[in-house]
């Protein structure tokens, strides 16, 4: 039988999220026995600076959501920081989903060839298919990684879009 340590080792040591079926294989154990784990891992880690977090079914160990914050503004900027452009352009792809280039440089306004490229290259977003049109372009859409980088547990947790009020005519 695995220990909570090992659980938390294993979480620790890897730096990556993981499902429970993949963590009992690499424990050598059942999943339900990592469940009851998880389980004791998180009562914990409760107060901690660490926290399990989950994203589209699979854990790993996270910052706590509240030292956010605190740490951005006493930490150098990681590499791999995200544009106001790229940020932008990712919002896009995850609103709209699946999506291709010409979609976002059409509502941007600019060329976002670069731009998805550096999202692809961090592992934002990849091609989830192609368009039916001429040329068949890619289809583009969120990650994994995305959501472990927004904290989210999957799409549906995006915040909601607010609505844009029209605007008046001017006479």
């Amino acid at each position: 039988m695995a220990s909570w340590r090992e659980l938390e080792g294993f979480l620790f040591a890897s730096g990556g999220s993981h499902s429970e079926d993949a963590i009992a294989r690499h424990l050598g154990t059942t999943a339900l026995e990592v469940r009851v784990l998880l389980g004791e891992l998180e009562q914990r880690l409760e107060g901690h600076a660490i926290v399990l977090s989950w994203h589209d079914g699979e854990v790993s160990l996270t910052t706590a959501p509240d030292l956010g914050a605190y740490l951005s503004d006493r930490l150098p900027a990681a590499p791999g920081e995200i544009s106001a452009a790229a940020l932008e352009a990712l919002a896009l792809v995850a609103y709209r989903q699946p999506v291709t280039r010409a979609e976002i440089d059409e509502v941007r306004g600019v060329r976002s060839e670069r731009t998805v490229q550096t999202l692809l290259e961090l592992g934002l977003i990849e091609v989830v298919g192609r368009s039916q049109g001429i040329g068949r372009a890619p289809l583009y859409g969120t990650t994994g990684e995305f959501l472990r980088r927004f904290n989210l547990g999957s799409l549906a947790d995006l915040p909601e879009l607010a609505q844009a009020e029209p605007e008046e005519e001017a006479f």
